[in-house]
């Protein structure tokens, strides 16, 4: 997400506290689907996603002018889903986080979406969580650790486990990367191989 995206951002929280409801269409265009893709890492099932957005999104436009002192609106709303789920699995009895899948066999097809689903779901909760808040949130560790209550450094290892199971499950040694090592050209390089 860009600087552009960032004042959008920044904007359309501006035109909620001013009761414009215009802005909450900006939040619709600009971060729907990564927080819907968040809420289902954390709940896995569509329907309660759905659900989740629908009452985040609710809340955030009926807050009013608190959103005005919001210095990082994406932080916000991606902490705002976390907790909403967790109030939900409270109400409900349950655990915080969803239940995990069963991994993909070794010999999975990786380039099926399903197989990576399956994959990333079958991560432990908090390295799944730091993913998507990562990879589809496009969250800078500093963010994800602000929304999540744990140390930037953390975070970052989080990560880094992250992408060393999902390439174990995947079969996705073969290209000569090391464990701990980023993608290329990922952002994050600097931080993916470093042990914390």
């Amino acid at each position: 997400m860009g600087p552009s995206a960032e004042r959008s951002l920044q904007d359309a929280f501006r035109a909620l506290a001013r009761r414009d409801m215009t802005g909450l269409e900006a939040l619709w265009r600009e971060l729907s689907g990564s927080l819907h893709n968040y809420a289902f890492a954390l709940t896995a099932s569509q329907e309660e996603a759905d659900d989740i957005l629908s009452d985040v999104l609710l809340r955030v436009a009926r807050r009013g002018r608190p959103l005005r002192w919001v210095r990082s609106p994406k932080a916000y709303l991606f902490g705002a889903v976390r907790n909403a789920v967790r109030s939900r699995r409270r109400r409900e009895g349950r655990r915080a986080e969803a239940d995990t899948f069963d991994a993909p066999a070794p010999e999975a097809d990786v380039t099926n979406g399903a197989a990576v689903r399956a994959a990333v779901m079958g991560l432990p909760p908090e390295q799944r969580e730091v993913l998507v808040l990562h990879v589809w949130g496009g969250l800078t560790f500093g963010e994800i650790g602000r929304t999540v209550g744990a140390p930037r450094n953390t975070v970052a290892s989080r990560y880094r486990y992250a992408l060393g199971k999902l390439r174990a499950l995947l079969g996705d040694d073969a290209d000569g990367r090391g464990e701990t090592e980023a993608p290329a050209g990922s952002h994050d390089a600097e931080h993916a191989g470093r042990h914390v």
